[in-house]
């Protein structure tokens, strides 16, 4: 009796911790795309030079779009908050000997609160010429946020969850193949994040090539960082195309599908770059550059998705929390989550 209690106790934590980090990764990932609709929408000083109060309100009058933007955001980072700190203390109650659930959770857990120390700087500096970095460093923090609780949600599945398939996979993504493809994906978004930052969305003229040119050395700043962008995302697309090509071989297929998804969605993104320098509209162009984040964004998280997987196939197939029991009833229990 006192062993099924313990086996039933185990799986109802391995449900609720990777309930929890799934849902950190939703709200996370969803955090990033209302944050760029409050960038491109010019609403980051809704709420003027107030933090964490909203004009000096804790709720607002909602006189105008750009209060209830930038109010809505602080609200859904607050709603993040309550999930990094729920992941971050059940990772240090039941698995902080477990290295890969535990830091990734502990990571996360840290990073909110850096996320948050960020987001009232970019607030109180708003009016200042290098505002823009400040963005982008929020925007960079929130990728990396993101990726800790993909981490933690995939660890968390592979080591709490029985594991049904047995076969080792005969071919591995070379890893600093795998991890240069990763780094792109971040420096897309970042760069993306300095194109925007400089007002250089509009500053080449033609695509793919910058007014005929690939490096636009003679036109100026703003079209050399706009052309730096366009660089960047075509050698994240040329490694996407080779590691597709390669996951044709025996890979684990969590990697493949990663893979697959990362290379949609980077078509996407890449269309409607495209879209952005060709089609002028002012309206159309706010929601278009609110879904190229969008588009980096889960690009990115693909690419973390694709890398854990990756390193995960390395480790021995056996590999599970050693208090997780692995008997028909524990694996009911969880399962039928």
């Amino acid at each position: 009796m006192a062993e099924a209690k313990k086996t039933i106790d185990s799986a109802a934590r391995a449900r609720t911790f990777l309930r929890l980090s799934l849902g950190a990764v939703a709200t996370t990932f969803l955090m990033i795309v209302i944050g760029a609709v409050t960038r491109v929408t010019e609403s980051g000083y809704g709420c003027g030079p107030y933090w964490p109060s909203c004009n000096g309100l804790l709720i607002p009058e909602f006189e105008n779009v750009a209060v209830v933007i930038e109010y809505g955001h602080r609200v859904f980072a607050l709603i993040v908050g309550f999930f990094a700190v729920g992941v971050g203390m059940m990772a240090w109650r039941n698995y902080r000997a477990q290295p890969l659930i535990f830091i990734p959770a502990a990571l996360g857990f840290v990073l909110f609160f850096v996320q948050s120390a960020i987001g009232a700087l970019t607030v109180v500096i708003y009016t200042h010429a290098a505002h823009w970095i400040s963005v982008m460093i929020h925007l960079g923090n929130s990728m990396f946020l993101l990726a800790a609780f993909i981490a933690a949600y995939i660890n968390g599945r592979r080591l709490l969850l029985p594991q049904a398939e047995t076969r080792m996979p005969r071919f591995y993504i070379p890893p600093l193949q795998l991890a240069l493809a990763t780094a792109l994906s971040f420096m897309v978004a970042m760069v993306g994040a300095a194109v925007a930052g400089q007002n250089a969305t509009k500053a080449c003229i033609g695509y793919p090539l910058c007014g005929g040119e690939i490096f636009p050395f003679s036109q100026g700043a703003p079209q050399m960082v706009h052309m730096l962008h366009r660089l960047i995302a075509g050698a994240l697309g040329i490694l996407l195309v080779l590691m597709l090509w390669q996951a044709r071989a025996d890979i684990a297929t969590a990697l493949r599908r990663a893979l697959q998804v990362a290379f949609a969605i980077y078509l996407a993104q890449a269309a409607l770059g495209a879209m952005i320098v060709l089609v002028d509209d002012r309206d159309w162009l706010v929601m278009a550059r609110s879904l190229h984040v969008f588009f980096a964004a889960a690009t990115w998280a693909a690419m973390i998705a694709a890398s854990v997987h990756a390193w995960l196939q390395r480790l021995p197939r056996d590999l599970t929390v050693k208090s997780q029991p692995t008997s028909d009833a524990a694996r009911s229990a969880i399962t039928s989550s």
